[in-house]
């Protein structure tokens, strides 16, 4: 099976939701323009729509806003949407949650980013405890947001499952301090769980000096790199082909070998059939 993806490297202005809303619709409108770039899926970087910048985050839930924008692009361009992360207002509980979009609009689910960056102040927020896999017409994706990339048995986690994904994303706001470890924890886990791996940050400057990396890559199962972005607005296109994952985990059974299939997290997993969602 054959799925074409597209990734959009941005930068954000910190707590201005309309601002960051236009600018990523200009930039998909200047994107699509080209007719021969026609995604199924769309991502994008973590927290997008109010920028990196912790202290302001148990301030400024905007879950409602952004919902109802992701919707308005899904349904736009025809797009299945995973869409970076926001700070979502669960019942009282403030949560760094990436949110799932059909092409139709409908909400699938929520990730909760399990692993919060204490040194930039994000543990003032409450951590999820189960990782997510979401199957969107035949394609099964891993999901994880920006510091989980540094704790390798939540991917493990999901190769647990009976029927293991094909690609793995990590939907970031990454450092420019730390771009070349990025890099390299993306091609681990690719080359580990033998999947595709999407890494995917904000660019540009932050606050005062502090920048987001960019650098986002795509990486296939062998851990070569298929395509990377440098330090400035970007985006990636690319053909996600089961096939090969498939070819990879039949030639060198790597995963079929391991001895350890308890990684201490409870996958939960989202199917969306366009009927209706499944969740078990």
């Amino acid at each position: 099976m054959k799925k074409n993806i597209l990734a959009i490297q941005i930068p954000s202005a910190i707590a201005d939701l309309q601002s960051n809303f236009d600018n990523l619709e200009f930039y998909l409108d200047k994107i699509l323009q080209n007719t021969d770039i026609k995604p199924d899926f769309l991502f994008l970087p973590e927290v997008w729509s109010i920028g990196w910048f912790p202290p302001c985050f148990m301030n400024f839930s905007n879950d409602e806003e952004t919902l109802r924008f992701l919707t308005f692009v899904a349904k736009k361009y025809s797009v299945n949407i995973f869409g970076g992360s926001f700070i979502r207002n669960d019942k009282g509980t403030l949560k760094n949650s990436m949110p799932v979009i059909s092409r139709k609009g409908d909400l699938i689910g929520y990730y909760d980013k399990i692993h919060l960056y204490t040194p930039d102040g994000e543990g003032v927020l409450a951590s999820g405890t189960n990782p997510c896999l979401f199957e969107i017409e035949g394609l099964k994706i891993g999901v994880s947001i920006c510091y989980d990339i540094r704790f390798p048995e939540l991917y493990r986690s999901y190769m647990s499952v009976e029927i293991p994904p094909h690609l793995l994303i990590n939907l970031s706001a990454w450092p420019k301090t730390r771009s070349n470890q990025y890099y390299l924890m993306a091609s681990s886990r690719a080359v580990e769980n033998q999947s595709y791996f999407l890494a995917l940050s904000q660019c540009g400057e932050i606050k005062d000096g502090i920048y987001n990396s960019g650098c986002s890559c795509l990486i296939n199962p062998m851990g070569e790199c298929l395509s990377i972005l440098d330090e400035n607005i970007g985006y990636i296109f690319y053909q996600i082909d089961t096939s090969i994952v498939d070819n990879v985990r039949n030639i060198y059974p790597n995963l079929k070998n391991k001895k350890i299939n308890d990684f201490g997290f409870k996958v939960k997993e989202f199917l969306y059939d366009e009927v209706k969602c499944l969740k078990k």
